[in-house]
């Protein structure tokens, strides 16, 4: 394991993972989500966003969090792990909603010093829950057919469906084993 991908629905642990996994491992982490927004919740552009995450997933030993489509092409073949968080429908949306509450409260920094409002939840273009809620079972649909797919046979695949299952394997990173399925 030394390019790795933590993917899954809001709320079901990426950046926690991926985090510690990079802590682990002694490489870099980057959720994605950093490199996608800027300060005041604005997009940064795809051919910067794509420049960013191309010159990351050059390297020899990486850790990245995140989802996006965009960079799909340049992150799943380049990985050597494809980790999945599969976590049910209202284990991610208990958390998304506890982690928008703490994190406004809190008024901690969240992606190149945006802060996370309350109505975030449920208002705005496109509120997280909603977003949730929209794109959590088509892409449970579509993460198997694309995991399949040539480009990405390089990978060692894990799928972690309970948060029991992502504490067990994640104790076996931390004796030093590196356990991972196709």
């Amino acid at each position: 394991m030394r390019r790795i991908v933590v993917f899954g629905a809001g709320g079901s642990g990426k950046t926690t993972l991926g985090g510690r996994l990079g802590s682990r491992l002694g490489f870099a982490f980057t959720d994605l989500d950093d490199l996608r927004w800027r300060p005041g919740w604005i997009e940064a552009p795809d051919d910067e966003f794509r420049a960013a995450v191309d010159r990351i997933t050059n390297g020899p030993r990486w850790v990245l969090a995140g989802n996006y489509v965009e960079v799909r092409d340049l992150t799943w073949p380049r990985a050597d792990t494809l980790i999945r968080l599969d976590l049910a429908l209202p284990l991610v949306l208990w958390r998304t909603t506890q982690r928008v509450f703490r994190q406004a409260h809190s008024g901690e920094l969240i992606c190149n010093g945006n802060r996370q409002q309350i109505g975030a939840l449920v208002f705005g273009s496109d509120p997280l829950l909603g977003y949730t809620l929209r794109t959590y079972h088509a892409r449970r649909r579509e993460w198997p057919a694309a995991l399949s797919l040539p480009q990405h046979a390089q990978a060692a695949v894990v799928r972690l469906r309970t948060p029991r299952e992502v504490a067990a394997w994640q104790a076996r990173i931390q004796a030093g084993n590196t356990p991972v399925e196709r």
